[in-house]
């Protein structure tokens, strides 16, 4: 055979067949999937591979499961003698020489091959980790740990992927390369020799390939089946993308959303307060659908710098969207369709909505992307994967994925997913989340929305970093709304006013469901005054008004089947529904119209209109809402009894157990019983479902009164203070508050109200983030309690947030009675309205705290003002976040009522400083804390200190721009101290080695230090050590973050270690030779050190925040 290019004849076709079929007889025979476990492959890819659809080879082409090719390199090495050795057909060669397979393939075959040769001289554990991984190949830890994660338990695949790593990061892209810089490290090469590479019809040598990368660029012969595909075919399939995208990105008239960053509080390692204390502020404002992909970044670099665990930096084109149920997610994920589509109008756009996906096929990739898409695509392997390299090429794919919460399977997405290629076959629920872990495709941009709930136990290698929170619709954007119903200027303002007079509905108006459904109804009704009771009279007036149409067939007999449909289809997760669902049920499809649209799937070579038909709800609040008036209206009451146990114990549930308590309103039973005249037992359900929110009062007692410990005390002891915290943040997190209150505002029963209000503790702990229904139902208990009770709201650690007119409501409700707010912690909240209350109730707090409020000047003015009237003693004043140049003059007058001052990022001046610190110097207390922390503090300033230090048991300056000479006053004035200074913090200011002397000369008389991220050398390391080794004491903490000094400064560490009870040296380049230097040091000591790495899987950290 002399051309490689000419492919073979047709009777050499059909001997390399029959050539194949032996091989493939005598691979089952050999039974070749024991070797490859024995090369250390999972259970799971073993599986693959046998699949008679995973592994093919025929006379045209091989396609190869698994990375880089090496289930064929395993059957090589592990069946040589018995199969291919022995053997090997020349048929097999010849066709491995042709075109028809990519040279990529036997690149890769000849790299693997030589990788496992390498591999088998060197043994496996901590000697080739330590000495060859670390030492010789220079991989820094994140590398080694996210290999270890993404082929965990799986020795032999760590070992193959820390060599690729290597290799890749040095550019080598020749075995020939590797082998060279194997001996420039003095590791011993494979014999090149012995590879044979059979490549365009003849042996080569390893020199001669190159890169994938290379080759791909520069060869003209690369012309194999992935690339047969035209530009012209790849255009076609972008455009019917987008045409779909455009179709389901039709939002017009539709009024804007607001949404915000939700924190995602992730497990941190001990100790790292910069993640919860000390974080730089970043803008919670209004996050457009066009800014999303711009914020996404900025969240992941918030991350990667706080945190010590491993970061994949692909994360950042992942955004998660969440909020409660009708506040518009699926609306926001139309408008960035939208903007998507106008920005970037040739991107490959995807939207996919879970309801579609089926979790128990296995589909490739792109039938997965395609699947909520009306297309007349046929999927063919060739044309397929084509499309999916162009699709990973480009970095302006948007990926839209909605209704999480709406999966078909049980809602765990803990699981972690298997590894998989672009190419293969998996089910759903892999290809979703290495979607989400940025396996598959990672510079694709990504946005799924979900409910809460599915991302409480999510995988957190799969988790977005980035979540965004909708907060439904603004003030302006439900007036906005009001005008859009309202035929004249003079309704909408009749409308708004009837709307003011019914807090209880207005609390509402912020679910654009809710609003669709109220502010038409009030426009409807604005003569005859009708009041609106609840959230289920609202789809009650709604459904009573479809009945009255003529052209809906909504009468009790088809209302009874859909109701049956909708329960059956809320308890098995199903939210399509193909048309032989109704003809099961009995159902007319004219009494469908109102609750549901119809979604035609294309078939090939059909019309549209001839495509099978699938429904699903306008809305899955619909859906629940029948739901629950199934189990209220037409269940039997053992049908009833039988399930409603089941359904208040499982989250998926909620809404529709806020329905059915909504169908116990008297009044809304009275319309119940005008629709359906012979509804069952409604009253003795009535009493079952009170009686089983009786049950769950217990509950409430359990709920925190307060945070554990205080920001001062949490230091006094960090270990037990953060066991604390742990068991607290479990409890703080309960919703059971939120969903009882619910219940007894939906139902407005005197007596259920008065029993949850008498079971709520005192003092109770109002934290995290509040939308205006939860603060209206709370409000609705509330005002039924017999005693007066004592509210927390927010904590230090996570201050409370308020959305539309919820901080006034509980506000007012406050200054109307006789309960009392000792302590308040606001964040993000628009003070314009309410902070004159905040004065009236001043007198009777402890606690307060204003972060990022755009809290002024004047409202600093008038705050100290109250506090020295009143003579009102602070134990906590945070003002961090806000613009407060020029406060200085006005908190002298009360800084001796405080016992903690933060004035976090506050563009402070000089003269602040030093008014500052004269009236501290003035006190006739120690203060417990004051941080100045991300303020720039001159010499001058931080002199002015000096004198007043002795007055000051903790200060913070992180990020301060303190230099090393203005230190020298300051460390002085220490140095003198009777008492030691409980803590000084001084992170992320570039001291020098000046700064590290002044602060070794007071050293003994600080309990706690932290210098993390100073730009400590060894030589800075060493005079303090040598300071610490003078103390006759030991020193509680010390932080040593983000310092790079490495083994020699941990060994150096090593000797001092009897001083100090508590050590934190995180990302501090610390490899296993100086931890165990430090360990062995700490054998007898029993210290607490952490951020060493870890021999095996990193430690699992303990939660702080």
């Amino acid at each position: 055979m002399s051309k490689a290019s000419e492919p073979p004849s047709v009777s050499d076709d059909q001997a390399a067949e029959e050539s194949i079929k032996n091989i493939r007889k005598q691979i089952r025979q050999a039974n070749w999937p024991e070797y490859l476990r024995k090369l250390g492959f999972s259970d799971h890819t073993v599986e693959q591979c046998v699949s008679k659809n995973e592994v093919r080879l025929n006379p045209y082409w091989i396609k190869l499961q698994d990375e880089q090719g090496r289930l064929i390199i395993g059957l090589e090495k592990m069946a040589a003698e018995e199969i291919f050795t022995s053997q090997r057909n020349e048929k097999v060669d010849q066709i491995l020489a042709y075109n028809w397979v990519k040279k990529s393939v036997v690149r890769n075959r000849n790299r693997a091959w030589f990788i496992y040769d390498f591999l088998r001289q060197y043994p496996s554990g901590d000697f080739f980790k330590a000495n060859i991984v670390r030492q010789k190949f220079q991989l820094n830890e994140d590398q080694i740990t996210q290999i270890e994660h993404d082929y965990e338990g799986n020795i032999k695949e760590q070992r193959y992927h820390m060599v690729l790593t290597w290799m890749k990061a040095n550019k080598l892209s020749s075995v020939n390369k590797v082998a060279k810089a194997l001996k420039n490290i003095e590791l011993v090469a494979p014999d090149l020799s012995k590879l044979e590479l059979k490549a365009a019809g003849s042996s080569t040598k390893a020199d001669s390939c190159s890169s994938d990368d290379e080759s791909d660029s520069q060869s003209s012969s690369e012309s194999d089946w992935k690339e047969t595909i035209s530009d012209l075919e790849k255009q076609s399939f972008k455009e019917l993308c987008l045409k779909f995208a455009k179709a389901i990105a039709d939002i017009t008239n539709r009024v804007p959303l607001q949404a915000t960053k939700q924190e995602n509080v992730s497990e941190e390692e001990f100790g790292n307060t910069s993640s919860w204390l000390f974080k730089k502020q970043t803008d919670k404002k209004n996050i457009p659908p066009e800014s999303l992909f711009d914020e996404a970044p900025r969240s992941y670099d918030e991350k990667a710098k706080s945190s010590h665990e491993t970061t994949n930096k692909q994360q950042q084109n992942v955004a998660g969207l969440t909020g409660i149920a009708g506040i518009g997610k699926t609306t926001y994920c139309k408008f960035v369709l939208k903007h998507w589509i106008e920005s970037h109008p040739h991107s490959f756009v995807f939207y996919i909505s879970i309801r579609d996906v089926d979790f128990m096929e296995k589909c490739n990739l792109l039938k997965f992307l395609l699947v909520s898409t009306d297309h007349g695509y046929k999927f063919k392997p060739e044309t397929d994967d084509a499309i999916l390299d162009e699709i990973n090429k480009s970095s302006d794919t948007l990926i839209v994925i909605d209704g999480l919460d709406e999966a078909e399977i049980t809602g765990d997405f803990s699981k972690h997913p298997h590894g998989m290629s672009l190419y293969e076959k998996e089910k759903a629920y892999h290809i979703l989340m290495n979607l989400l872990n940025c396996r598959l495709l990672p510079n694709a941009k990504k946005l799924i929305a979900s409910r809460p709930n599915a991302f409480l136990n999510f995988n957190p290698e799969c988790k977005p970093v980035f979540l965004l929170q909708v907060l439904g619709l603004s003030i302006e954007s439900q007036n906005l709304l009001c005008k859009q119903y309202s035929k004249t200027e003079e309704q909408q303002k009749d409308v708004q006013d009837e709307l003011e007079k019914q807090p209880n509905v207005s609390a509402l108006l912020f679910i654009p469901i809710f609003a669709s459904l109220i502010i038409p109804y009030f426009v409807d009704n604005l003569e005859s005054n009708k009041p609106v009771l609840s959230i289920s009279d609202v789809f009650l007036n709604q459904l009573k008004q479809w009945q009255k149409n003529p052209k809906f067939h909504t009468d009790r007999k088809h209302l009874k089947q859909l109701t049956k449909l909708a329960f059956n289809a809320v308890e098995h997760r199903q939210f399509s529904f193909p048309s032989q669902d109704f003809v099961t049920h009995g159902i007319e499809m004219k009494s469908i119209e109102p609750f549901m649209c119809a979604y035609a799937k294309h078939q090939h070579g059909m019309l549209v209109l001839d495509g099978e038909k699938t429904f699903f709800f306008i809305h899955a609040t619909w859906q629940e809402f029948l739901a629950a008036l199934h189990l209220m209206v037409f269940a039997s009451y053992e049908e009833f009894s039988s399930k409603i146990q089941q359904i208040f114990q499982q989250s998926s549930w909620e809404v529709v157990v806020r329905f059915l308590f909504g169908f116990c309103h008297q009044k809304v039973q009275e319309k119940l019983k005008i629709l359906f005249s012979d509804a069952q037992e409604i009253k003795n359900k009535e009493k079952f479902v009170k009686t089983q929110a009786r049950k769950l009062l217990p509950l409430l007692s359990e709920l925190p009164s307060d945070i554990p410990v205080t920001a001062a005390e949490y230091y006094d002891d960090i270990i037990e203070s953060a066991l604390q915290l742990n068991k607290f943040e479990s409890r703080e997190k309960d919703s059971t508050l939120s969903n009882i209150c619910s219940w007894a505002n939906e139902a407005k029963d005197d007596d259920l109200t008065k029993a949850v209000a008498n079971s709520l503790p005192n003092p109770l702990l109002l934290s995290g983030d509040f939308l205006p229904h939860q603060v209206m139902s709370f409000y609705h208990v509330l005002s039924a309690a017999e005693e007066s009770h004592i509210l927390n709201v927010g904590h230090w650690l996570n201050p409370s947030t308020f959305t539309g007119r919820g901080l006034h409501t509980l506000l007012s409700t406050i200054q109307q009675s006789t309960h009392t707010i000792p302590k308040l912690h606001l964040e993000k909240v628009d003070l314009s309205v309410d902070f004159e209350i905040i004065l009236e109730l001043l007198p009777g707090m402890t606690e307060l705290k204003l972060q990022t409020c755009g809290f002024t000047i004047p409202m600093v003015e008038n705050l100290v003002g109250v506090i020295t009237q009143h003579n009102i003693h602070l134990r906590f004043l945070d003002l961090s976040y806000n613009n407060l140049n020029g406060v200085g003059k006005y908190l002298v007058k009360s800084i001796h009522l405080m016992q903690v001052l933060q004035l976090v990022q506050c563009n402070l001046q000089e003269d602040d400083f030093i008014a500052i610190a004269e009236a501290t110097a003035k006190r006739d207390t120690i203060m417990s804390l004051l941080n100045l922390s991300y303020n720039v503090i001159s010499k001058k300033a931080l002199d002015s200190f000096a004198p007043g230090i002795h007055k000051l048991d903790r200060m913070w300056l992180k990020q301060c721009s303190v230099t090393g000479d203005g230190l020298e006053q300051l460390c002085h004035e220490i140095s003198k101290q009777q008492k030691p200074m409980n803590s000084l913090i001084l992170g992320e200011n570039n001291i020098e080695l000046i700064g590290v002397n002044h602060v070794s000369s007071c050293v003994y008389n600080i309990r706690e230090l932290w210098l993390n991220d100073c730009n400590l050398t060894i030589t800075c390391l060493r005079a303090l050590i040598t300071a610490i080794l003078n103390m006759d004491h030991s020193m509680f903490y010390l932080s040593l973050n983000n310092n790079k000094f490495g083994d020699e400064g941990a060994i150096a560490l090593a000797t001092c270690l009897k001083k100090v009870k508590n050590l934190h040296v995180t990302d501090c380049d610390i490899t296993l030779v100086g931890a165990e230097a430090l360990q062995k040091a700490n054998r007898k000591l029993d210290r607490h050190i952490w951020g060493l790495p870890d021999r095996q899987k990193p430690k699992k950290r303990c939660v702080i925040s």
